[in-house]
């Protein structure tokens, strides 16, 4: 291939070694206390390869990489993007399976080498791993956002459940590598859920990995799961897992001694606990007020809860005052998630409750664009009696 898009190679695979340490540890050293070395075979003409003996006979056929111990083997691909990300992909690989005990699932082993490939440059030259693509331009070739969105409109979303009890066999398309890097880039990123998941690195030998990572997640798994669903439906480059990230809290219900519930709803954090419980087929009426920004450039966007009609996100203005309702635990279970629903609130309305359970809401801004959103939204919460 072209020498200066060969030369750079190395030096990248330098710089995710030490990612790798870091993250899962130094791997132990052999008997003559020789550097970890792995060789990797980029191939644009595979006859020439096979002419001089590079491709070994029995190396099943591959499309695009393929990794035995601390070798591998890759085409060459169209974008520069995309043959740095599978050279970092196969070479996660020979790193995380080099010993010989290795039993971590596929969905893990493909996950984490999707994982670390997904990196970005920075203008210094230093190479981040392990991001959250920004756009699909500066991530040519990648497509598993793209991937993810279409499988879920067609009604194929996976479960977490699925998703972990993947076979290798069934690791023979694109989409299956989508998932499995979706959930790590969750896990991975999410401040609840990210330190348990890092600890799973270390149990990669064995038959542990399936074992701690039931423990792991076992008391919140309700939690997890409706959360990772959320993840795949709003999923969309740039998505921003922290600020997005649901603290759950059940509210609580109104007493004599507290007739009205009042709380503040950051507008640069995804969905919020309202702190009220409500009872399903009662009503209550939401005010809400106060001015916050939505963007800080060209110029501040000030919004107020009604929005700002003249910039939508989701077919909804922009800074748009929403709602939904997490139902308790001992609610009668309906087939649909209610927090699948959402509904416009604004300034105000009033509002049947779905489910018993606890309101939650958020200010509507897409969720990569969280991050430079200013101030709070005042929401008060009464209960409608009946005849009043």
């Amino acid at each position: 291939i072209d020498p200066e898009a060969a030369r750079s190679l190395p030096g990248v695979i330098d710089e995710v070694y030490l990612a790798w340490v870091d993250y899962f540890g130094t791997l132990p050293p052999d008997r003559a206390g020789t550097d970890f070395q792995m060789t990797g075979y980029l191939i644009k003409d595979e006859s020439l390869f096979r002419e001089a003996g590079l491709v070994p006979e029995d190396l099943p056929m591959f499309e695009h990489g393929r990794h035995r111990r601390n070798e591998f083997w890759m085409r060459e691909q169209q974008h520069d993007y995309f043959r740095r990300h599978l050279l970092i992909h196969e070479a996660t690989h020979c790193f995380m399976t080099y010993m010989p005990q290795v039993q971590a699932p596929v969905w893990y082993i493909e996950g984490m080498a999707e994982h670390f490939g997904t990196h970005q440059i920075q203008q210094d030259g230093a190479v981040s791993f392990r991001v959250m693509p920004a756009t699909s331009e500066l991530f040519p070739g990648w497509g598993r956002i793209r991937a993810i969105r279409e499988e879920t409109a067609a009604g194929r979303a996976m479960s977490i459940g699925s998703l972990i009890a993947l076979q290798p066999v069934q690791f023979l398309k694109a989409e299956q590598y989508a998932w499995a890097w979706a959930l790590c880039q969750f896990l991975d990123a999410h401040p609840r859920y990210r330190d348990r998941f890092r600890k799973l690195g270390g149990h990669l030998e064995g038959g542990a990995f399936a074992r701690e990572f039931a423990a792991a997640f076992h008391d919140d798994a309700d939690d997890l799961n409706l959360e990772w669903t959320l993840f795949i439906l709003n999923l969309q480059y740039g998505y921003d897992v922290p600020r997005a990230a649901i603290s759950f809290k059940e509210g609580a219900r109104f007493t004599p001694e507290s007739p009205a519930f009042r709380c503040d709803i950051s507008a640069d954090r995804g969905w919020q606990s309202s702190g009220l419980l409500v009872e399903a087929g009662q009503s209550y009426e939401i005010k809400a007020s106060g001015r916050f920004t939505l963007a800080e450039q060209p110029k501040p966007w000030v919004s107020e809860p009604q929005g700002i009609s003249y910039r939508y996100f989701d077919g909804r203005p922009l800074g748009l005052l929403l709602g939904t309702f997490r139902a308790s635990a001992d609610a009668s279970k309906t087939k649909d998630e209610p927090m699948l629903k959402v509904i416009e609130i604004g300034r105000g309305r009033i509002v049947k409750a779905p489910v018993t359970g606890t309101m939650y809401l958020r200010v509507n801004d897409a969720w990569n664009s969280l991050h430079d959103n200013r101030g709070t939204v005042s929401v008060e919460m009464n209960q409608v009696r009946i005849g009043s």
